[in-house]
């Protein structure tokens, strides 16, 4: 299943201009390697999806899908084991997190869209939840985060509360980012939610993090280039042979076909051949 995302590079560079974000950049060999299937696939851990990147088709449901330990929320398996191991250390380290939702079908996320416009109008709606076929919930890879007792539930301040704050400090190490930071709206396409994780594996996580990237949108773009890069290096390496090989091959054929460059050496021997011409100079009498 890929994903459609004609404009997607459009609006990226539009809104990073837009919000005057910093420059930033990666070097590519300090890039994990990656795909062109990683980056287009809504199988791949990696796959973006954002208002302007639909699933195709809409309704995309993932291959696998298990209940995150203790709860009937369902994520796919490395992701739900990523969630669970998070939550387990969160709790050890004093903070009561719970799970609050993960997986959400097509059907589901409609009837919370459609709720949210009717209660707030299409424009805010779309800044506080997503379009059926453009949720990371789909996808199985995202995951809201509560706080046990906590008023700041779902709320941006839940990102200054003891729970929030270690969050952010501890989700890269369990291969997890937040998904919607703080500023970031122009980018991303919704407010800030430092309770939405999203899970891309410990090696991306880390390599984001390292790069410089805030929001995935970024990151993505940045593996996106060093894929572009390295595959017009493989080409250029591939081409250069055949253009040496061809080179050879047409001097070859010269020689073959007479047209070559004759030696000087090659004039006296002829000079001495019958009808005895001067090769060098023209006819003697």
């Amino acid at each position: 299943m890929r994903l459609a995302s004609a404009l997607t590079g459009t609006v990226l560079v539009s809104a990073l201009l837009l919000s005057g974000t910093a420059a930033f950049a990666a070097p590519a060999d300090e890039l994990p390697a990656v795909q062109s299937a990683q980056l287009s696939k809504a199988s791949s851990p990696l796959a973006l999806i954002n208002p302007t990147t639909k699933l195709s088709p809409e309704d995309y449901v993932p291959a696998k899908l298990v209940n995150v330990a203790g709860t009937s929320l369902t994520l796919r398996p490395e992701a739900a084991e990523a969630v669970e191991a998070f939550i387990a250390d969160a709790r050890v380290a004093g903070h009561q997190i719970k799970l609050l939702s993960a997986y959400r079908s097509y059907q589901r996320q409609a009837v919370l869209f459609n709720k949210y416009q009717a209660q707030y109008g299409t424009a805010y709606a779309e800044r506080i939840s997503a379009r059926p076929g453009t949720s990371e919930h789909q996808l199985g890879l995202a995951a809201d985060l509560g706080y046990t007792n906590s008023r700041a539930e779902l709320k941006a301040e839940f990102g200054q509360t003891p729970a929030g704050l270690w969050i952010a400090e501890h989700a890269t190490e369990y291969g997890l980012i937040i998904r919607y930071p703080q500023g970031k709206e122009e980018i991303t396409g919704y407010k800030y939610e430092p309770w939405h994780v999203r899970y891309v594996g410990t090696e991306h996580a880390q390599a984001m993090q390292d790069s410089g990237a805030e929001t995935l949108e970024e990151y993505h773009q940045l593996l996106s280039d060093a894929l572009k890069a390295a595959e017009a290096s493989e080409a250029e390496i591939a081409v250069e042979p055949k253009e040496k090989k061809s080179e050879k091959d047409s001097e070859k054929e010269l020689e073959k076909s007479g047209d070559g460059v004759v030696a000087d050496e090659d004039l006296l021997v002829l000079r001495f051949l019958p009808p005895y011409r001067d090769w060098g100079f023209g006819f003697t009498e």
